[in-house]
């Protein structure tokens, strides 16, 4: 009974029905521990290797990994006893193989949660297979405690060794901040190196200039790979082209690109989740962000993943549902605690919801796993000014500056902080950074909006008008639309200012200071029609007296409603609505903040003026 049993049980793995295995396996296994006459160690040792294989197929992930490592220990005895059935198994099966079945514990362990466990596994096996190097590099580098940025990248470098190819491993290593060169010679050096693969010297060097804070340079780079090469429109090069324009704040054209990835593939969730947030900074309407949930719907709870989830929350942030869109970035980092686009979403929601404290947490650990992201230094920035850690603040401006000289956010931020300051000393500097940014790039909107704002400040109105027809005219944003059109009613041309609130609102129809803008002229107006109106029945130089200075009244009425209060320069359009808003830069309303937070109102004079020695030399 017991070799028919067996060789059906063989049978139905050779045919992969390993659901149907599982109780054969279980009956056979039974029977040769009850009846020791006819049971061998082999036909015992190859029982469970169906059973534990079988269960590992099925994903019964705590049973198979019990039932492996038992196997483990008999093929230890069969080896003492030198079994040449043992090779006959492994030549027949080779994911038999003692390296392979180590591979499979290592898998059970990390599906279960158990990453220490699956660490140590991979480490006792001594020669180790490229497959087994990057499962075991990804677990140092994901759940790796205590564990060396040397020692995973040993991990990473030995499966270069063997698959000079693996792109997802020469990622990684410059993420863990390895040198793009010495990356590109370990490349080259492999014995199993292809040939006419001379695009990889550039797509190692693009990766490094991502990971290195140079975005710009990085999308140009990859945008040279796209158009000089065979690989041009494929989905991951143009997602990377998406994510480094994302990254250095042109969402413009990052949307661009990104569509461009998801119309070749509507289930790339790398292409997916930045182009849901662009879409946000680049005000699209509900339909099109809901468009991107449309492969989802046709898919199981099941099969949600922590970008997913991240996607519904988006969806929800830009609906305002501020509680709802925190409960799916929860989801969403309980699949997968690395997700950056969810860490940092949720870092904005606990700060928009004043609990700035536990939002610097969710920005430090934002940071630690993306420091070349800007976003961190912009979340942490608004956290501080919160709480008026000032200080903090004036660190993180100073890093954002030095850790991205290539990119004009660093500077734009610096500037905006030493802005709102009302120092002229800071003044003078921050007309400084905001030169330097637009030298970096002349048409980055909140540079030009923080230097129409410093040439306002200044008396220079005309100058300022003048800075912002010229942009909007080859790069239209409502909000720099706004910003002209509030100048353009300080300087009582009420017409272009109806103009350029209008013209806002037709990019986004609801943008309330445009609503607030055209509400304040409207009134503006009527003021003035009222105002003619007794005029009309004086006698005749009189009535024209009184009517010129009433309706210039009304003008700079209209003017002064649209101004800051508290005599403070209105910096509420220095910054698109990607940056750190006018609510947290403006201190002169002093938020209440626990004793021990707070400290000086004011920043300490020479932060940047370092900074400032560093930008001339």
């Amino acid at each position: 009974m017991e070799n028919a049993l067996f060789s059906n049980v063989q049978k139905l793995y050779d045919n992969g029905l390993y659901e149907c295995v599982i109780p054969a396996a279980s009956l056979l296994s039974t029977v040769l521990q009850n009846d020791r006459n006819v049971a061998t160690l082999e036909m015992e040792y190859q029982t469970m290797l169906y059973l534990s294989s079988a269960n590992f197929e099925e994903r019964n992930y705590r049973m198979a990994c019990n039932q492996l490592e038992a196997v483990v220990m008999q093929r230890k005895a069969m080896l003492r006893y030198k079994s040449s059935h043992l090779s006959a198994i492994e030549v027949s099966y080779s994911q038999f193989q003692d390296v392979e079945l180590s591979y499979r514990i290592a898998v059970c362990y990390k599906e279960l949660g158990e990453h220490s466990m699956a660490i140590s596994t991979l480490q006792a096996v001594k020669s180790r297979t490229p497959r087994l190097n990057m499962l075991l590099a990804r677990l140092l580098h994901h759940h790796g405690r205590g564990v060396s940025k040397s020692e995973i990248a040993v991990a990473y470098k030995d499966v270069l060794r063997d698959c000079p190819m693996s792109l997802t491993a020469i990622e990684a290593l410059i993420e863990l901040g390895i040198d793009g060169s010495e990356v590109h010679s370990l490349v080259v050096n492999a014995a199993p190196l292809p040939k006419n693969i001379e695009w990889l010297s550039s797509w190692i060097k693009a990766h490094a200039q991502m990971y290195g804070c140079k975005h710009r340079e990085a999308a140009k780079t990859f945008q040279h790979l796209n158009d000089t090469t065979m690989l041009r429109q494929n989905e991951h090069l143009l997602t990377k082209i998406g994510k480094c324009l994302y990254y250095y704040g042109n969402y413009r054209q990052a949307e661009q690109y990104l569509a461009m990835a998801a119309m070749i593939n509507p289930h790339n969730m790398n292409a997916l989740c930045p182009l849901a947030v662009v879409y946000g900074y680049n005000s699209k309407k509900k339909a099109e962000q809901e468009k991107l949930m449309t492969p989802m719907r046709i898919r199981g709870s099941g099969e949600f993943t922590s970008a997913h989830w991240f996607l519904y929350s988006q969806l929800s942030y830009m609906s305002t549902k501020n509680e709802r869109a925190l409960i799916f970035t929860d989801r969403a980092l309980a699949i997968d605690p690395r997700n950056i686009e969810a860490l940092l979403l949720r870092g904005k929601l606990i700060n928009e919801l004043g609990r700035h404290k536990e939002a610097i947490d969710v920005f430090r650990s934002a940071q630690c796993l993306a420091p070349y992201r800007f976003e961190v230094y912009k979340g942490l920035l608004a956290s501080y000014l919160e709480l008026k850690r000032l200080k903090d603040a004036q660190t993180m401006c100073v890093l954002a500056v030095r850790y991205f000289p290539t990119s004009p956010r660093g500077y734009t931020m610096l500037g905006v902080t030493l802005f709102s300051r009302g120092n002229a000393d800071a003044k003078k500097s921050a007309k400084k950074f905001a030169e330097k940014a637009l030298q970096i790039d002349e048409h980055y909107p909140p540079s030009i909006a923080l230097m129409a704002g410093l040439l306002q400040d200044e008396g220079a109105s005309k100058d300022a008008i003048k800075l912002l027809r010229k942009q909007v005219t080859n790069y239209p944003h409502p909000n720099l639309f706004a910003m002209l059109a509030e100048y353009l009613s300080e300087e009582n041309d009420f017409d272009g200012a109806l103009h350029f609130f209008t013209l806002a609102l037709r990019i986004e129809p609801t943008f309330k200071r445009a609503l607030k803008g055209v509400r304040e002229l409207t009134k503006a107006a009527r003021n003035s029609n009222v105002a003619t109106k007794p005029s009309a029945s004086t006698s005749g130089s009189g009535s024209g007296s009184s009517s010129s200075t009433n309706v210039a009244g009304s003008g700079n009425a209209a003017a002064n409603a649209m101004a800051t209060p508290c005599g403070t320069p209105n910096h509420e359009w220095l910054l698109d609505c990607e940056e750190v808003s006018n609510d947290v830069l403006e201190l002169s309303s002093p938020a209440v903040v626990p004793q021990e937070d707070a400290e000086s109102d004011t920043f300490s004079e020479p932060f940047w003026q370092d900074v400032d020695g560093e930008m001339t030399n």
